[in-house]
């Protein structure tokens, strides 16, 4: 629920777009600050911790495998190797056996970063602020400084194989004699690098650009909620609507689950013209559509954050694969 202090939406959106930032300059919480030493912290920390949490749910089934009957745990992370794996094989033919446990960290790693986006927008900020944080950005991947960050580090590892890989003679000749060989010299150099550095730029702005969008349609959708459409005289009363209202959200959705679409869609369709003639409070309406909007784009935004995490690993292959071939 959107139950911030502030009751305007601009207020409400601009409170969840700032982040927990701490200025090592003078080893400070502020606020809305830019600069190389501000470090957002709400964005480390979940990094880090959704990386233990990766790390330790992998060691575990690792540590718990049996080459007898497996669990259902260690099936579903055989079959998530099993996955990555044959991503890698189709993708890099090459002998370096680090790009694919690379792979599954990536893409595990950023699965989890941006599943933060389908948890309740104000569950983790209502927690923080109960600890006295007043900001709290829970989708590490919408912070740009993480998705570029991770994309560049790609790019350096890639680059840095390539000379493993051809040598500083072989990288050098791709710098200056591809695609138009001895005679375009600056030419071929002046491509190269705009290649090069055009890989980890589209790698990261393409991940930030898609979670930061699903991160403003959530808040969008927060923004319809009933302390912000009330005022504080009916704030008591409107939150037992919305909870109503919440509650008959969740049949409608059941109903359709259980293919009985006519009569959630006469529930749809009715209360509108219910509230048209006064018969319930608009109040509740807006909590009832708001819940339906936001589970309706929570299962579309499912396949975005899969289909980038799985975007990004595998052009991570690619990049790999390309700094270990030969031209």
């Amino acid at each position: 629920m959107a139950t911030e202090a502030t009751h305007s939406a601009s207020g409400y959106i601009l409170h969840h777009l700032t982040y927990l930032q701490l200025d090592l300059r003078t080893w400070k919480i502020v606020e809305n600050a830019s600069g190389f030493w501000v470090l957002n912290l709400d964005s480390v920390f979940f990094s880090l911790l959704l990386a233990v949490i990766f790390i330790l749910m992998f060691h575990s089934a690792g540590r718990k495998a049996t080459s007898g009957t497996p669990g259902k745990w260690q099936n579903f992370i055989e079959m998530c190797i099993g996955f990555v794996d044959s991503q890698v094989k189709d993708a890099y033919h090459h002998g370096a056996r680090f790009v694919a446990p690379m792979a599954l960290l990536i893409g595990f790693w950023v699965f989890f970063m941006n599943f933060m986006d389908l948890l309740p927008i104000d569950l983790l900020p209502k927690i923080a602020g109960s600890m006295d944080v007043e900001h709290l950005r829970v989708v590490p991947s919408a912070d740009p400084n993480v998705a570029l960050g991770m994309s560049i580090t790609v790019f350096l590892i890639a680059f840095g194989y390539s000379f493993v890989a051809k040598g500083f003679k072989g990288v050098g000749a791709e710098f200056l004699f591809h695609p138009f060989g001895k005679w375009l010299l600056p030419v071929n150099f002046l491509l190269k690098c705009v290649e090069e550095l055009a890989k980890p730029i589209s790698l990261g702005l393409r991940l930030f650009g898609n979670m930061y969008a699903g991160e403003i349609i959530f808040i969008l959708l927060a923004c319809f909620t009933l302390s912000l459409g009330a005022s504080e005289a009916t704030k008591a009363v409107s939150l037992i609507w919305f909870f109503a209202f919440a509650a008959l959200a969740v049949v409608t959705i059941w109903l359709f689950s259980r293919g009985k679409a006519l009569i959630a869609t006469a529930m749809i369709f009715g209360f509108p013209l219910l509230a048209l003639f006064g018969l319930i409070p608009s109040v509740g309406l807006a909590s009832y559509y708001q819940i339906l909007f936001a589970v309706a784009w929570t299962i579309f935004h499912v396949l975005i954050i899969s289909l980038q995490a799985y975007i990004f690993m595998v052009l991570t292959v690619v990049y790999m694969a390309m700094a270990a071939d030969h031209h």
